[in-house]
């Protein structure tokens, strides 16, 4: 068999870990049933929204409709009210990325950034990106503690932006625009997939 020809037959053989490998698998009736169950038994912090990058006064996390189930699984378990498919919303599991940039505080303090705006750029071969654009952006004021302790905060403007689901792609570069007009790019890795679901 040709090297070719074997990685054929590999691909087809092992559909679910190339799409995993690619970014988030859409949520089938039988994904969606998987996700409430794992809800109900995942480790808390297996629960988190996923970490794409941290810098010294800001962060990126996401989530998926995977991720998303589990945690209502989880919140309704905890109200002693186990959640079934019928009571997952189509907003809940909506083929959407969830893309959340906050402010953090440094602990040598200093101002923190209002971020204004996400986009994610696709990058082509012999030309300019592509830019995706968010299907909706929800700007919000977050107050940021000051230490890991409760105790005084300080307050910066957060964006929530929703992307369609295949805009999460190892390659992808997902861009922040600052309040002053700086930006940062963020390349989403393979690495930062490898526990996505």
């Amino acid at each position: 068999m040709r090297a070719w020809q074997a990685t054929i037959v590999l691909a087809a053989l092992f559909p679910t870990a190339t799409t995993r490998a690619q970014g988030a698998a859409e949520l089938t009736p039988d994904r969606l049933h998987e996700a409430l169950e794992w809800g109900l038994t995942a480790p808390e912090t297996e629960l988190e929204q996923y970490p794409l990058r941290t810098e010294r006064t800001w962060l990126v996390n996401f989530d998926t409709p995977f991720l998303r189930v589990a945690q209502f699984a989880r919140a309704m378990k905890i109200q002693n009210t186990p959640a079934t498919e019928s009571d997952v919303s189509p907003k809940l599991a909506g083929q959407e990325l969830h893309l959340y940039a906050h402010a953090r505080v440094a602990a040598a303090g200093g101002p923190l950034p209002n971020i204004d705006y996400v986009v994610i750029l696709r990058p082509r071969s012999g030309g300019a990106s592509e830019t995706i654009l968010p299907i909706s952006v929800q700007s919000f004021v977050r107050r940021v503690p000051i230490d890991a302790d409760t105790g005084p905060t300080r307050i910066a403007r957060s964006v929530k932006a929703v992307f369609p689901l295949g805009a999460l792609a190892a390659g992808n570069e997902v861009r922040l625009t600052f309040e002053n007009g700086g930006f940062q790019t963020v390349t989403i890795t393979p690495e930062a997939l490898a526990r996505v679901r």
